[in-house]
Order: C-alpha cells, then sequence, then structure tokens
C-alpha cells in the first residue's frame, strides 16, 4: 500500500510539474546581443507608438536585457538612435532574443508565438537571400551617385526597385496567408494593419479590424489603430478639396523673428506660390531643399515665392536646420505639428507636401510634380 501512495504521489507530483510547464509565460525577456565590431552604450524599447517604454545598458555579457510584463500582445521596437537602429517585433510575455549580425540591418529573432507567425516571411530563406540583394543593388547604386544626372538616378532607381519588389510581395503574401488561414485572433488584427494592396481601403482595414476585435478583446493596439484609421479617412476626404484645380487654403505661422507671415499674402503679390510642408527631422525634406534653391534662384525674379512650413515640435531643431541649409525665403514654424487644423486642411499625412498656387489662389500642381527634377519642368511650364 506505501508502495502504490509513493507511487500515486510521484506520479501526481509530475503532472502538477508538466501543468505549471505548460503555463504561458506572465512576463517577458527580451534579450539583445551585437556583434563584437559593433558598440552600443544603451538600447530602448519602444512601443507601438513609438513611445520609449524602458532604456537598458549592456549587462557583463555585453547583453542588453529588457524585462517586464506585457498587458498585451502588440508590435513593438528597440532602437537606438546614434547606430540608425530601429528593430521591430512583436512584444509579448515570452522568452525573445534578438541578434543583430550585423551593421546592414539583418537581423535574427527567436521566441514570441506570435512574433513567429506575423514575421514568418523573416525565416523564409528566399525572403532572406532577395532581401539581402535588394540591400547589396541599394548600396551599389546609390554609393557615389550624382544626384544631379537625371538619367543616371532614374536607372539606379529602376534597379533598385526592380530588386525590392520580390522582397514585398514575399511579405504580403505572408500578411495575406495569416488573414486567410487559421491563426490566433492578435495574429490576424496586427498583420491586417501590416498588409497592403491597391484594392485594401481603410474601411476593409476597420472592417477586419472590428471583426477581430470582437474576439481579441480589449486590445489598445486595435484601438489606437482604428483611431488612426478614422483620421486617416478624415485626412483623405480633406485632401481632396485640396486638389490640383481646387483653392488653396491659407496658412499663418511666425518666422524666426516672431513676425506673422500670411500664405494668402504671398499669394497675392506674387505669380506663383510654391507651398512647402517640412521638418527638420525629414531626411526626405530636407534632400528637397537644394531642389528648391535652385527654382528659387532661377524664378524668383520671375515671379515665383516660396513658403516653408514647419511641423517641427522643437522651435531650437527647426532654427538650426533653418541656419544649416541657409534657405533664404520665407520660414515659419507653427504649433501642433500634424495636429495644427492648418495642416489637417490639407490632409497631410506625411512630408514634404508641396503645392503650386497662383496669383488666382488656384493650385496647379502638387507633391510629386514639385520634387526633385520635375520641379524645374514644373515651374517652367508657369514662368517663362
Amino acid at each position: 500500500m506505501k508502495k502504490f501512495t509513493t507511487t500515486f504521489l510521484l506520479t501526481i507530483a509530475f503532472a502538477i510539474l508538466a501543468i505549471s510547464c505548460s503555463k504561458e509565460k506572465t512576463d517577458y525577456s527580451v534579450t539583445v546581443t551585437f556583434p563584437k565590431d559593433v558598440k552600443a552604450d544603451s538600447l530602448y524599447l519602444l512601443d507601438f507608438k513609438g513611445d520609449k517604454v524602458i532604456g537598458v545598458t549592456p549587462n557583463k555579457e555585453g547583453k542588453f536585457v529588457f524585462t517586464g510584463k506585457a498587458k498585451e500582445i502588440a508590435p513593438a521596437g528597440i532602437s537606438n538612435s546614434k547606430l540608425h537602429l530601429y528593430v521591430p517585433f512583436i512584444l509579448e510575455n515570452d522568452d525573445i532574443t534578438i541578434n543583430i549580425l550585423d551593421t546592414n540591418g539583418n537581423v535574427d529573432i527567436n521566441g514570441g508565438k506570435i512574433h513567429n507567425i506575423v514575421y514568418s516571411y523573416e525565416k523564409d530563406p528566399e525572403y532572406k537571400k532577395l532581401e539581402m540583394e535588394r540591400k547589396r543593388v541599394s548600396k551599389e547604386q546609390f554609393t557615389g551617385l550624382d544626384m544631379n544626372d537625371e538619367p543616371k538616378v532614374e536607372a539606379a532607381r529602376k534597379k533598385v526597385d526592380a530588386a525590392a519588389n520580390p522582397v514585398y510581395k514575399i511579405k504580403n503574401e505572408a500578411f495575406k496567408n495569416i488573414l486567410n488561414t487559421d491563426n490566433p485572433p492578435i495574429a490576424k488584427a496586427i498583420a491586417s494593419t501590416m498588409y497592403s494592396a491597391k484594392d485594401y481601403t481603410v474601411d476593409k482595414v476597420m472592417a477586419n479590424l472590428e471583426k477581430y476585435k470582437k474576439e481579441v478583446g480589449t486590445s489598445e493596439y486595435i484601438t489606437y489603430y482604428e483611431k488612426m484609421m478614422n483620421e486617416v479617412k478624415v485626412m483623405e476626404d480633406n485632401a481632396k478639396a485640396v486638389e490640383v484645380g481646387s483653392s488653396f487654403k491659407d496658412v499663418v505661422g511666425k518666422d524666426r523673428n516672431g513676425n506673422e507671415i500670411k500664405l494668402s499674402d504671398l499669394v497675392a503679390k506674387n505669380k506663383y506660390t510654391i507651398l512647402e510642408f517640412w521638418a527638420s527631422w525629414c531626411g526626405p525634406c530636407r534632400g528637397e531643399i537644394p531642389n528648391l534653391k535652385k527654382a528659387y534662384a532661377k524664378y524668383n525674379g520671375k515671379g515665383l515665392e516660396i513658403l516653408s512650413v514647419s511641423l517641427d515640435a522643437k522651435e531650437s531643431a527647426w532654427l538650426k536646420a533653418m541656419d544649416d541649409e541657409k534657405t533664404t525665403w520665407p520660414n515659419v514654424l507653427i504649433d501642433g505639428e500634424f495636429q495644427n487644423p492648418q495642416v489637417v486642411n490639407y490632409g497631410i499625412t506625411g512630408i514634404p507636401a508641396s503645392y503650386l498656387i497662383d496669383q488666382n489662389g488656384k493650385i496647379v500642381a502638387s507633391n510629386y510634380e514639385l520634387r526633385e527634377f520635375d520641379l524645374d519642368r514644373t515651374l517652367s511650364k508657369y514662368l517663362k
């Protein structure tokens, strides 16, 4: 009887141990490693809004370890601004390792059930090969390229696009497959916010999120994304109101001396006025400034004016950028960044955003018509 009791108790003990081992983790541990030739003094964990959750320094082994409890499963990222590093992943209560393989953005991420579903394509050998080729071609084509040589720039972009398209196709097919097969609702919800297609409209995204929300339950990520999609719908409607052929909407801001400048005043005084929304932190915006300088030098005497409107959150960053760039046309700062009503009026979700306005207040060209080589071509039509 004693032998039976002992055996029975051992069986129960092992059963309890097995059950406890099968329980889902209630906290996370994210371990990040770098190759020996890369030195980092700190790393930040960012949430899905891009806000810093926690910062850590390397331990004695040189590893960066984030620990805590995730309230929900949601996209996140690790970041180091000095290294220009940002690695996206899905944060969930699990043991996750992120191995930075090199300085070209190649990483290996393991752990996390939902992460492994959403980012399944990263384990695909074909994807890895194509992604490495995309990076190689991009670096090869643009290193030392004369950005003023239009034929060479266009040829380089075609080669980069040809290398990038199959990479994006694999990613998109992976997200589509998640949506169309049996997967956890939160994985489908996250994939639905990453999937893209010409016919995948804001309304379809919203319909998917509404469906998955009922299965997932409370999710700050889904709520946040729904709010963002609603804002995008408003922006799309507003953008239609300032399409080519429409009348401009006035913008008022203050220059570096505190003087108020109105777009309407400039429009009334000049044959044509370029309205350019930008910010100091926006690389493409800064990249367009040399083109604007050339245009200003060539066409200002023929009746062209430019009003640059900064969406910088910090005045000091805006002032420094103007000093660095040495722009000579009117430049103003407005409060509230993308939430400023004047920006919302134009339906702007990304910058640079540009509009060419004639003296009657009519928008005659916008955005890509006012970029790079097309800027001079467009202006030459109107300013002889």
